[in-house]
């Protein structure tokens, strides 16, 4: 059920203001040497400094941290501390920007019906869509052969992981296999952190947001952090003096919506709007105002 996707690794172009999202389900084989869970709830770090940036359509993103799907109505989970994915503005809290959430606004009109986002932990948002606690999820979520068992996909674009480091201080570090027995920052339930568990011999260190782990990234508490090209990118271009990529991309995979394996009838019908999307322009119009032209 892959759609055409647009790989981010040749554009290069991911300049100015980029952003970021993410992940697959926990994996049960943990073979890390430690894990420690860092709850700090602060937006600091890169993320506090977003630009100007706003919308690409001139929409205003509806949010009710409560909402329930009903008739007329298509409520949409995010995690939304992920720049330039899906956060808030830093010029109004209340307020929802990043690419995901343009893309998400963009699907009221070819689907008919209000779209209302539904901030959630990106921990558990895997588990809240099929509990129908929302009608899909929206929020940089990679497409994995772990997650297709669970629910539906549509994808929509595709982009590896990139190893993050203080700005000076990548020494030996080129490939995942360099971070053996060096603490690394992850977000807790993404790709990220599953991809740092198969490698084994990695102290991992996980954060409820990827604010809090560049931060420490920082401040020198981490040797590295592991995350979504596009995340990182944003990071190193918003604070070229405090972080670098080191190495080249990895474990490209593609990012999707998600939706609920009960509904078929939605499924087909985000299918068909994404495509729709796809030949108006309107996708590529978002796409463009978020990393500049492909």
């Amino acid at each position: 059920m892959k759609k055409s996707v647009i790989s981010l690794t040749s554009a290069a172009a991911l300049v100015c203001a980029l952003v970021t999202g993410c992940g697959t389900a926990n994996s049960s084989n943990n073979t890390v040497s430690s894990t420690n869970t860092v709850s700090n709830t602060a937006n600091t770090g890169a993320a506090s400094v977003s630009g100007t940036k706003t919308t690409a359509l001139g929409l205003n993103a509806v949010v009710d941290p409560n909402a329930m799907p009903k008739p007329g109505q298509v409520v949409i989970a995010v995690d939304d501390t992920y720049p330039p994915m899906e956060y808030t503005d830093p010029s109004n809290p209340n307020k929802l920007i990043g690419f995901d959430i343009d893309l998400g606004d963009a699907l009221a009109k070819y689907l008919h019906e209000k779209v209302v986002w539904k901030p959630t932990s990106f921990d558990g948002i895997v588990e809240g869509l099929k509990a129908g606690k929302y009608d899909m999820v929206i929020s940089t979520l990679n497409d994995t052969p772990q997650r297709e068992k669970q629910i539906d996909f549509v994808d929509y674009m595709s982009f590896g992981q990139v190893i993050v480091v203080k700005k000076g201080h990548a020494g030996n570090i080129k490939t995942i296999a360099d971070l053996k027995g060096k603490q690394v920052g992850v977000e807790i339930g993404t790709t990220s952190q599953d991809a740092l568990q198969k490698e084994g011999g990695i102290d991992v260190k996980e954060y409820n947001t990827f604010p809090d782990a560049f931060q420490d990234l920082a401040d020198g508490r981490l040797a590295a952090c592991v995350v979504d090209e596009v995340v990182g990118r944003y990071y190193v271009n918003l604070q070229p003096n405090n972080y670098q990529i080191a190495g080249k991309p990895f474990l490209s995979e593609p990012v999707g919506i998600g939706i609920n394996k009960k509904n078929v009838s939605l499924d087909a019908k985000v299918k068909k709007a994404i495509a729709q999307m796809k030949k108006d322009g309107t996708y590529q119009k978002i796409y463009t105002y978020w990393f500049g032209a492909q």
